[in-house]
């Protein structure tokens, strides 16, 4: 079955190592295809494959002089580089309903393979009546893989990151789901 991603209810959300604190900041925007096997109501169905973006521009910390050097040439370089890109390489099914995916990441102009680990939830209803699956995935990458290397040895070279996602059915018309910021 053909889903969607619900922008409005999915983000990318990062934290790294600066001096002695850890520093958190979120994408959001998230968008793009899934596909999901068949199930018998009340089962979760299986992730089949998915193809996801993110604008790099929506970066947000809650500090704005920071998100602006984040999203400068110096770090992502978002006016040159101003979508990431995700996509489903390779999926093991490890304890149900968890997974073990590879996934290639594009940031930066860069593409490199990441590793994370999935948990899905659903299918549920919700209060307006549309059919929603989710899914939480973590895992962790090292920025100058990317060629993000600014000030090594003041902020960490690993990142860690935790997508979260909810979809719905691909024919549910955008006007019926809340917009994203």
């Amino acid at each position: 079955m053909e889903w969607k991603i619900d922008a409005a209810h999915s983000s990318v959300d990062i934290s790294v190592r600066y001096l002695v604190s850890t520093i958190h900041g979120r994408f959001t925007g998230l968008r793009g295809p899934i596909r999901l096997s068949d199930a018998a109501a009340g089962d979760t169905p299986e992730l089949l494959s998915f193809d996801a973006g993110f604008d790099v521009t929506s970066f947000d910390s809650g500090v704005p002089m920071r998100d602006r050097h984040i999203r400068s040439e110096e770090f992502l370089d978002a006016a040159s580089h101003p979508e990431a890109k995700v996509r489903l390489v390779s999926l093991a099914k490890d304890v149900p309903p968890r997974y073990l995916m590879r996934v290639e990441l594009t940031l930066h102009g860069v593409t490199h393979a990441v590793d994370l680990v999935a948990d899905t939830a659903g299918p549920v209803t919700d209060a307006s009546g549309i059919p929603r699956v989710g899914a939480t995935a973590t895992g962790r990458l090292k920025r100058s893989d990317f060629g993000v290397t600014a000030f090594q040895g003041f902020i960490s070279d690993d990142v860690e990151f935790t997508v979260n996602v909810q979809a719905v059915p691909a024919s549910v018309p955008d006007e019926q789901l809340p917009p994203a910021n």
